[in-house]
């Protein structure tokens, strides 16, 4: 922490190693960061990183009852072949208890990661003309499993006249286990340029983040040809002033570690834009490369303001300490910004189109083209376009996804000093 946190003033000379380590974490941290943590299982941490979790196979998005501590949530989208794809649960369903327990807000964590083999939703449904949620008291039984979840949960290509429109889902930038999810996002970029799409729209909308080399990726292969051959500044980082001089003075101006530079990349789709969804549950990774691709190309964004996370982290673990130990803990390391020196956007990255996630009233199918948000990004590339979608107040509101969040959490590659 002394080394690396970005604020690394706060960090006290010593201590008397007395203290848990979870309290004392916490202690050191500012009073602004909400995003740096500890977890006691750094190999399941580590698991999670890479794509591994134990899961029926859904995204949740939590929301609470007005004028009570009721939780519920709503399925966000399901991967494909998964344990629940296989029992037909789908996006838009909502659930209200978990094992026959009312979900509250000092529980829905520890009843949704329960454990269990098998798990119950009891399902609710929306009722328009209410605009309230009610229970049906019908109960899906879904299976858990250790799963490896491909964050490509989606692709398709649709043609309009002379547009070929790539539409790719993107749950959260991870590597995978031997880089399995780059070559998965490759092989999906490949197809895309196969098929010769010229328009492709990248669906985030509820991606939390991950890994700053899943988004470079990514990012090679959208940016123009000619910005990648000229090796331009995809995201600076900026870190405390010890690591910033370091960096600085023992790597030169241009280290690789103060700069993400875009590479020529044997898949370069030709664009000349890219469309962006997103909403307040984008974050991280999300939103950098929104903002990195900003500068180079024409960014247009649609759906609702990012989250406002322009943080980045460095994991360490104790399997290398004296005496060993399976602690993990995940510090802010850096800040980035774009090569104009955006950064700073505590409200989030504000959308071109404002198009409000119908995930409740109106939950089309991921992909579905009568997708509120979707349906803005073809009616702009048709030309189309008749503005933003609207909708009304609402009984309930959606909690924010720290847990996901903090998971999703934006990953430098670790330069470790020795």
């Amino acid at each position: 922490m002394s080394l690396y946190y970005f604020w690394n003033d706060l960090v006290p000379d010593q201590t008397d190693g007395s203290i848990n380590p979870v309290p004392y974490f916490q202690s050191m941290l500012d009073s602004t960061d909400t995003f740096s943590y500890i977890v006691e299982d750094a190999e399941e941490l580590n698991s999670s990183l890479e794509g591994s979790a134990f899961t029926t196979g859904i995204s949740p998005g939590f929301g609470i009852f007005a004028g009570t501590n009721e939780v519920f949530f709503v399925i966000e989208f399901v991967y494909p072949n998964t344990p629940a794809a296989e029992a037909g649960l789908n996006r838009g369903d909502i659930v209200l208890e978990v094992d026959g327990q009312t979900m509250t807000t000092s529980n829905y964590l520890e009843l949704y990661y329960s454990g269990n083999s098998t798990i119950d939703y009891t399902l609710g449904e929306y009722l328009p003309d209410q605009n309230a949620i009610a229970n049906t008291d019908s109960v899906v039984t879904v299976n858990q499993l250790e799963l490896d979840l491909d964050p490509i949960a989606y692709t398709n290509v649709y043609e309009y006249g002379d547009r070929k429109i790539g539409y790719l889902f993107y749950a959260r930038f991870l590597n995978g286990k031997d880089d399995v999810f780059i070559e998965s996002m490759d092989n999906a970029l490949q197809e895309f340029s196969n098929q010769g799409i010229n328009e492709l729209v990248v669906d985030l909308r509820y991606n939390p983040g991950g890994r700053i080399s899943a988004a470079e990726n990514i990012a090679n292969s959208i940016v123009p040809l000619s910005v990648a051959q000229s090796e331009e500044v995809f995201v600076s980082f900026q870190y405390n002033e010890g690591l910033q001089n370091f960096y600085e003075e023992q790597q030169g101006p241009n280290s690789p570690n103060l700069f993400v530079r875009f590479d020529e990349d044997p898949i370069n789709l030709g664009l000349e834009r890219v469309f962006f969804l997103t909403t307040s549950g984008s974050a991280s990774a999300s939103e950098l490369i929104i903002n990195g691709l900003d500068p180079h190309m024409g960014v247009i964004h649609i759906g609702e303001n990012t989250f406002g996370k322009f943080y980045g982290s460095f994991v360490f673990t104790g399997d290398e300490a004296t005496p060993p130990n399976n602690y993990g803990i995940v510090p802010v390391t850096l800040k980035y910004a774009n090569s104009l020196g955006v950064t700073d956007f505590r409200d989030g990255l504000t959308p071109d189109y404002v198009v409000p996630d119908s995930l409740v009233t109106n939950p089309y199918d991921i992909g579905d083209v009568n997708d509120a948000m979707f349906k803005t990004a073809i009616d702009i590339i048709t030309g189309n376009n008749t503005g933003p979608a609207k909708i009304g107040p609402r009984r309930y509101e959606m909690l924010p996804d720290w847990y996901k969040l903090k998971r999703g959490n934006i990953l430098g590659e670790k330069s470790v000093i020795k």
